[in-house]
């Protein structure tokens, strides 16, 4: 069968684009509760998440698994500006991190709550509906660019910080879902994660699938090549429906 070559549902009059240039930065909870407004971020970017492969190798062949992910560090840049307190708590978090302030004493945060921040990256279109979220949490930097000076140049001022960060939490808007993975036990047995009000798939250890459907009942497939049935639950008798 021939593949369409149009457009397809990219041209849908009701899809919308997640832009590069519609988003917010904030930072917050940053000395007790300070937070870093989204006026003055020039570049962001969203989180980067690397995965190790495993090699597993058997005479001839190999094959890879997945391992230990990371979490990358991320780039954002703010405007520098001045007769402003705005960006105080931007410099307190530094000082906290690594007390530059001080070179005698040079303090630096001992507790989390003294040297991280929580990050939210937000995607929006172009009404300001908000379409994803992304959670940073215990953010800190690992690097502080305040960039070089030009005489030539009639660019304003930046600071440049690479960020580190633990963990991610992500929340799609437009439409509301979460990610949900599936994780099979050892044993054979176990079910996929159920799309929300579809049915669930559980296969058994004697190979069978067992699908409960959203009406209560359940299809049996298997184990070989055997007719599907559907039995209802709540029937005492339990018997087969054809």
């Amino acid at each position: 069968m021939p593949v369409p070559m149009g457009i397809g549902r990219l041209g849908f009059d009701n899809t919308v684009f997640k832009r590069k240039f519609r988003y917010t930065f904030e930072l917050f909870n940053i000395c007790g509760g300070q937070r870093v407004e989204r006026w003055y971020v020039k570049l962001a970017a969203r989180p980067n998440l690397s995965i190790e492969e495993t090699e597993i190798n058997f005479l001839n062949a190999k094959t890879w698994i997945p391992g230990k992910a990371a979490w990358e560090t991320i780039t954002v840049t703010y405007i520098d500006v001045a007769n402003t307190f705005d960006l105080k708590p931007l410099y307190d978090w530094l000082a906290s991190v690594y007390g530059f302030q001080d070179p005698i004493n040079l303090p630096m945060g001992s507790q989390r709550s003294d040297y991280t921040a929580q990050a939210v990256i937000r995607s929006v279109d172009g009404c300001g509906t908000e379409l994803e979220e992304w959670v940073l949490n215990d953010v800190w930097p690992t690097s502080v660019n305040w960039g070089d000076l030009d005489y030539s140049s009639s660019e304003e001022s930046t600071i440049e910080l690479t960020l580190r960060y633990s963990d991610v939490r992500y929340t799609h808007l437009c439409p509301t879902f979460t990610p949900i993975s599936c994780c099979t036990p050892c044993g054979g047995g176990g079910s996929a994660a159920p799309t929300p009000g579809g049915p669930r798939i559980e296969t058994q250890p004697d190979g069978s699938v067992l699908t409960t459907n959203p009406d209560g009942s359940v299809t049996i497939i298997g184990p070989g090549p055997t007719v599907p049935e559907t039995v209802f639950l709540g029937d005492p008798a339990n018997i087969p429906i054809t």
